[in-house]
């Protein structure tokens, strides 16, 4: 039977009661998953990411996962759950989005970030599993090329450049009707 041990928590600074970037590490010692144990590690976290084009993430990201090994895998399942905030691409209007994504991975540790920096395995670094860093890369994979305010955002109007989700405008009506 899997034995469920948490992880090891990880202290850091913070400033003003908010903690800042790459204050502290998130990173967990895997070497007992990796030694062939038959442990289940939680891990429950919570990591700020960076803004990144334009998008801004006012919430730490919060991570729940469950890690083991499996035929010489680290098998990570779990969730993440993300707040995005950034301008709609239509419109321009303010958009917050909230992410809950499910975590369904498996990483090679031989493949870690000492053998290919830029391969899947990159948030291995020996026995050390980099919370953040995994975070950090499923949360904008899953973001989509553009936010939207809603699905069927109007825009901005080509010619005056009124919103015309809020007013319309009597810019060439024809334009806009045939399906711009």
């Amino acid at each position: 039977m899997a034995k469920s041990v948490a992880a090891p928590p990880v202290g850091g600074a913070s400033c003003c009661g908010r903690a800042a970037f790459m204050d502290r590490s998130h990173k967990v010692d895997i070497s007992g998953l990796l030694a062939g144990s038959r442990q289940l590690m939680t891990v429950a976290d919570e990591v700020p990411i960076e803004p990144f084009e334009g998008l801004v993430f006012p919430d730490p990201v919060r991570v729940d996962l469950e890690l083991r090994q499996a035929d010489r895998m680290l098998v990570m399942e779990g969730t993440l759950d993300a707040h995005v905030h950034g301008q709609c691409d239509g419109c321009l209007d303010d958009v917050d989005v909230q992410l809950h994504l499910d975590v369904d991975e498996r990483l090679d540790p031989a493949h870690g970030r000492e053998v290919d920096p830029f391969g899947e395995g990159n948030v291995l670094t020996g026995e050390r599993l980099d919370v953040a860093d995994l975070a950090q890369q499923i949360v904008l994979s899953a973001l989509p090329m553009g936010l939207r305010c809603r699905p069927e955002c109007r825009g901005l109007c080509a010619i005056c450049g009124a919103n015309r989700n809020t007013s319309e405008c009597s810019c060439q009506p024809a334009y806009y009707q045939n399906g711009e």
